[in-house]
């Protein structure tokens, strides 16, 4: 193989490793989440899948959204739709939670 081969196996590699760690971890969290749903915890299986997929959530905007690297904008942009996001999701809760049946 050459020199030219090499370097393109390199850089071809290095495109793919980053999206193939993200999958990985998220298969073992989707693990996680799937096993902590057959243990009896009470409560605490509520916790511990909001906890999951908030991590699942932020292993998803740092590394497949690139805001590691992302300018001071798009960040902005990020949180706002994250709060946006929480926002709506509050609205929605409340109007459930505050109905008469």
């Amino acid at each position: 193989m050459t020199d030219a081969g090499r370097n393109n196996a390199r850089r071809a590699w290095w495109l793919w490793q980053a999206p193939a760690v993200v999958l990985v971890v998220l298969l073992i969290l989707f693990g996680a989440s799937l096993g902590s749903a057959y243990l009896p915890l009470g409560t605490g299986n509520l916790t511990a899948n909001l906890v999951i997929a908030a991590v699942m959530i932020v292993v998803l905007a740092i590394f497949l959204m690139d805001l590691k690297s992302a300018t001071a904008l798009i960040r902005v942009v990020a949180a706002a739709g994250l709060l946006w996001l929480i926002l709506m999701f509050a609205l929605t809760f409340n109007d459930y939670l505050l109905r008469y049946y």
